[in-house]
């Protein structure tokens, strides 16, 4: 008698994951395909992970006078072999939308998914915007210190801050990633992940 392939490894809580994404009309995959998420490396601030879990897909609402042209895919990054678990668990937030233009990226503290080695690419350039809580606080890179308050909009430099916002925020061409440290592959993070991206977008769009 042959014996039965192995079953494929489901993270702890995916079940839970997919029935938020049934009551949202959102598009799940377990195994998410690397391909379109490979695309945005490499991160400027973010380690890239080994595996890709529980990608829920969603349509971004009009914002600042756009119709929906944006898509919002949050998923989990496995930092680990599959079937292993990882050291933690957490969500990341992929936004795309048009209306993003520059490239530039942001750190608080240094999260778990902090990239601290650069082989295959050079470091980014490190800059300051002039303000002096932002700086204290924010360790920002950007090409130049205009792309980086064109990026960061003084309305998204005061919703990070209202927030208490800790991680990791890579503005790209047409892009958005996020990193909520603290937020966990669980329903109710990621109803929480979805509406902070939204504002952040909305925020991001707003160049006043």
């Amino acid at each position: 008698m042959s014996t039965p392939p192995p079953k494929p490894f489901v993270p702890q809580g995916s079940d839970h994951l997919a029935h938020w994404a049934r009551l949202h009309n959102a598009a799940y995959v377990l195994n998410a395909p690397e391909d379109w998420f490979r695309q945005w490396e490499p991160h400027d601030t973010l380690v890239a992970p080994e595996l890709f879990y529980n990608s829920i897909t969603l349509r971004l609402p009009s914002l600042w006078g756009h119709r929906p042209v944006g898509d919002l895919v949050i998923v989990e990054p496995w930092t680990a072999p599959a079937g292993v678990d990882p050291l933690e668990r957490t969500l990341i937030a992929f936004a795309t939308h048009p209306g993003l233009t520059v490239r530039a990226s942001m750190r608080t503290g240094e999260p778990f998914l902090t990239r601290v080695a650069f082989f295959e690419s050079a470091p980014p350039n490190e800059v300051k915007l002039g303000e002096k809580v932002w700086d204290e606080n924010v360790t920002t890179f950007a090409r130049s210190v205009d792309d980086a308050k064109a990026a960061f909009t003084p309305a998204l430099r005061e919703l990070l801050r209202s927030k208490g916002f800790r991680g990791q925020l890579e503005m790209r061409q047409g892009g958005m990633v996020v990193h909520f440290d603290g937020l966990l592959p669980r329903p109710d993070h990621v109803d929480m992940l979805y509406r902070v991206v939204v504002d952040l977008v909305s925020a991001a769009l707003n160049r006043q």
